[in-house]
């Protein structure tokens, strides 16, 4: 016994129709160079413990860790 299928659904284009061309330019404006910006990335469980301990102790914030550790590396580095 054959069953018949129900139709398709609906699916209509809820997003709209894409911008100008001349609406666009403005999505690519720099950030001011001091701005504070998020960085998010994974690391494993162990590093960030050590991180937060060695910030901890010498009483510095993580992200000025992180950015003193670049820094020395860059220097390094060339």
């Amino acid at each position: 016994m054959a069953t018949k299928l129900p139709p398709p659904p609906n699916r209509n284009n809820s997003k709209g129709e894409p911008p100008n061309r001349g609406e666009t330019k403005e999505n690519f404006t720099k950030s001011e160079p001091l701005e504070i910006v998020a960085l998010n990335f994974r690391v494993p469980a162990e590093f960030k413990r050590e991180f937060k301990i060695a910030s901890a102790i010498t009483c510095i914030t993580q992200s000025e860790l992180l950015q003193r550790a670049f820094k020395l590396w860059k220097e390094q580095k060339g």
